[in-house]
């Protein structure tokens, strides 16, 4: 173990003694009263003065305060006073969320929430705020399919990645295709699953930590841990986002450190000799400034049985004795896959005055876990070329053969934050910053045998820089409007080492990649009465990238037919650059039928950026920049939320042109380019229901599905063959059917022991993982059941036990030809959490 891992576990057990040395002693610190000076006034007008003059967020959509007015109020007040006095005179209330910000809503017929015995496991959709829209708004008001995990639904799901979501929420995919578990890809309805999966490709997801744009799919496998929430924005969304978010946005949200000091502790043991423990705890530490300190660690669970080399070990092939070396056998090993993860964040929030704040973020994580490998399928399951390269493989998915055991070492480091200043009750700026590095070093083969056509190993430097400023007015008015400028700068460095049995080489392909890309975008929303809103943005994108390195065939072994292979002297470099622009933008109306029900309908498009191909620079044809890829896109949408029901339906389309993906070129070697055009057409509908409460227990419904039907119109290749095999099929990561069902029961079983019990049913119907994809390649449709409970012991502490994939379904995540990543099998897992 060396030094560096030794000081961070140290840290971890550190913080987690600390936190719960200190759970039994909360300290409370009073709300504190603010002069308030408010004039009789139009209500949203007076929202927007006291949130100037207290500094306190206040979240009210102009649907609801603009027919009324407020009265002059006068004096020392706290917040929730002062809301009451505004607020008397209508039928509104405000409900804080944890965050301390304050929501309008209407006021309910039924308990308040202070009143119920029994809490719900989420929040009345008319409570739940986003910042979809970059600013924080209702998520009824957003005219736009979002779909948010909170707290207790991330925990659930054992999401601890961007890459967990897949089986979280409906009509998200996770492709690792050709680059192995960790150099994956997300689709979001269809959309991103021909995307590259190298780090200086352009995703179609665009991946967000507390609003900062990751600009790689290296960034998929960063932890997540000690989230408020995370919200997936479905669809194209070039307007506020633009770049590389033809398929959609997720926005991971971390917690902010509150007033009163508070935090959690938790530790559990699972399946595997699966370890995990994850402390948080923060508050004020003086009047105006506030910290909040988290850690996390995860250890083992590997659940995968290394076989060593099996029949080849030892093996040389006929005529290349004591010229090619011999394949290895590294013995068998149980328990492959073990993770080995430390993450910690620091975050900082300091009040200048009650309207000026600023956030800083000092996170960094450290991975040296296993590789996921692929295993293949049985020997006798084999035809063709997979006959040669079979290790002696049986039936089971959770075994393999390799002639080593690949781990890897991902390193990220970095420092963000947020200046949010309220110029005057009707005037907002924000400025978010980020900059952050990665190093890894991973390595594998994608034949799931000991004698692979090829390995690799990947030894990648990432660096990205970003700010973003936004201006936008109070909300509330019959205008709301926000602006702003993005830029981002990042830079890869990369290393591609093969060794290629059937090349009968060894080659390697250093490059150096560095975009930088500029924007400017507006949003306004116009409500042309209390019941009918237009919404229309714009943005404007400017890219540049420079793309150089070589390519050298080493021939170690004076066998290489590489020249034959790939059509390609065996040495050669390239220095290319690419610019272009781009305008993208969005319509949008949305209707008020009544308070609680509204309809949608939307037209816009976005856009991802064009470039270089990263995946296998193996000739000089594959340096060639490829065009920016746009999508079209027509969304239809309707929500429904009362006291107990909360219903949403969206219908979209989507149409690609310069569809960017992998084909046959030229010199007849694979490479990525602009190969056709594709459509998408859909839907979504998501139910929650309470089913049954009264003062003891409580069960509630969630339930949501997704239905695609994706085809490929037209396609490019150099082989007539793929043209006639591709044009017809539906777009790889679009399974036709995903839904997910959900049950919450919670029941008193004694005087302040509150059980918690969630079964959640999942279900993701087949997809392919490539384009001119045939049955090798079409992953089968699966299933999982999963069960959670928790059991409050009082006191701040709760047990809490879970179960994954209970019915042991095998099911995998990727099929390429004969090799296959399989999915985790039936894991259970036992812990206990304190908060305080």
């Amino acid at each position: 173990m060396t030094s560096s891992r030794c000081v961070n576990k140290h840290l971890l057990a550190l913080s987690i003694c600390t936190a719960l040395s200190l759970s039994t002693s909360t300290l409370a610190i009073a709300q504190e009263s603010v002069k308030v000076e408010l004039e009789s006034a139009p209500l949203a007008a007076a929202l927007n003065q006291l949130s100037f003059q207290s500094g306190v967020v206040i979240i009210a959509p102009g649907r609801l305060v603009n027919k009324f007015q407020a009265p002059a109020i006068s004096g020392s007040y706290d917040i929730r006073e002062a809301l009451e006095k505004l607020l008397e005179n209508s039928d509104l209330v405000a409900v804080q969320q944890s965050n301390g910000a304050f929501v309008i809503k209407k006021r309910s017929s039924q308990l308040s929430v202070d009143e119920k015995t029994v809490v719900d496991n989420s929040a009345p959709i008319d409570e739940i705020v986003v910042s979809a829209t970059k600013r924080d708004t209702n998520i009824m008001d957003v005219s736009a399919a979002v779909s948010v995990l909170n707290t207790q639904q991330i925990q659930d799901a054992g999401v601890t990645d961007f890459k967990g979501l897949v089986d979280a929420l409906p009509g998200i995919s996770i492709n690792s295709a050709f680059g192995g578990a960790n150099n994956s890809f997300i689709t979001i309805r269809g959309i991103g699953g021909a995307d590259d999966y190298k780090p200086n490709g352009n995703p179609s997801v665009a991946l967000h930590v507390d609003g900062i744009y990751q600009t790689s799919n290296a960034y998929l496998g960063m932890p997540l841990f000690d989230l408020e929430r995370i919200e997936v924005l479905k669809g194209p969304q070039g307007t506020l986002y633009g770049r590389n978010t033809t398929a959609g946005v997720i926005n991971a949200i971390t917690k902010r450190p509150t007033e009163a000091f508070e935090g959690y502790a938790s530790v559990e043991y699972g399946s595997y000799d699966y370890t995990q423990g994850e402390a948080a705890f923060g508050g004020s530490v003086s009047e105006n400034f506030k910290v909040r300190v988290a850690t996390k660690f995860e250890q083992g669970g590997g659940y995968m049985d290394g076989k060593g080399a099996g029949n080849f070990a030892g093996f040389v092939p006929e005529g290349f004795d004591d010229i090619i070396p011999a394949v290895n056998d590294p013995g068998e090993r149980d328990g492959f896959g073990d993770k080995d993860l430390f993450a910690f964040r620091a975050t900082g929030v300091y009040t200048f005055q009650p309207n000026t704040e600023l956030t800083l973020r000092y996170f960094m994580s450290s991975d040296n876990g296993d590789t996921l490998q692929y295993d293949r399928i049985a020997l006798a399951q084999e035809s063709g070329s997979g006959l040669t390269r079979n290790a002696g493989e049986n039936d089971d998915p959770y075994a393999f053969y390799s002639d080593e055991y690949y781990h890897h070492t991902i390193d990220i480091e970095g420092l963000n934050g947020e200046l949010a200043h309220q110029i005057n009750s009707d005037l907002n700026v924000n400025v978010l910053f980020g900059y952050q590095e990665s190093e890894r070093e991973m390595g594998g083969n994608g034949d799931g045998t000991s004698f692979p056509r090829f390995k690799y190993a990947f030894d990648e430097t990432l660096d990205q820089s970003s700010l973003e400023i936004r201006f936008s007015d109070g909300q509330g008015g019959d205008v709301d409007w926000i602006a702003g400028v993005f830029y981002v700068s990042d830079s890869v460095d990369f290393v591609s080492d093969w060794t290629s049995f059937a090349v009968r080489s060894q080659y390697t392909s250093p490059y150096s990649q560095t975009r930088n890309s500029f924007a400017t975008f507006a949003n306004i929303d116009w409500f042309l009465s209390n019941d009918l809103k237009l919404s229309a943005g714009v943005r404007y994108t400017q890219d540049t990238a420079k793309f150089s390195g070589y390519n050298q065939d080493l021939d170690p072994w004076g066998t290489s037919i590489y020249e034959e292979v790939f059509n390609s002297p065996g040495l050669f470099s390239w220095d290319r650059e690419f610019d272009d622009n781009n305008v993208s933008g969005k319509l949008t109306a949305q209707y008020y039928l009544t308070d609680n029900l509204n309809i949608f309908a939307s037209i816009g498009n976005g856009y991802r950026a064009g470039g270089f191909d990263g995946t296998s620079i193996f000739s000089i044809e594959e340096t060639e920049p490829f065009d920016s890829e746009t999508v079209d896109s027509l969304e239809l949408g309707l929500r429904y939320s009362d006291e107990t029901i909360s219903a949403n339906i969206d219908l979209f389309a989507y149409n690609f042109e310069e569809m960017q993906a992998t084909t046959r070129l030229s010199n007849d070697t694979n490479g990525r380019t602009n190969v056709g055009e594709a459509e998408v057409r859909g839907g979504e509908v998501s139910f929650s229901a309470e089913l049954f409460s009264n003062g003891d227990q409580q069960l509630q419904l969630n339930t949501s599905a997704t239905y695609l039907d994706t085809e490929i119109t037209e396609f490019t290749s150099n082989r007539v063959n793929d043209i006639e095999n591709t044009v017809g099929d539906p777009l790889p990561g679009s399974p036709e059917l995903s839904y997910s069902i959900s049950l919450n029961h919670s029941v008193f079983v004694s005087t302040n022991r509150l059980l918690s019990t969630r079964i959640t049913y999942t279900y993701h119907d087949e997809e392919t993982n490539r384009l001119n994809a045939g049955p090798g390649n079409t992953v089968p449709d699966y299933s999982l059941l999963n069960i959670n409970m928790d059991l409050e012991l009082g006191n701040g502490f709760t047990a809490f036990a879970y179960g994954r994939n209970i019915t042991d379904e095998e099911y995998f995540l990727e099929l390429n030809a004969g090799a296959r990543l399989v999915g985790a099998p039936a894991t259970y897992g036992v812990g206990v959490r304190t908060t305080f």
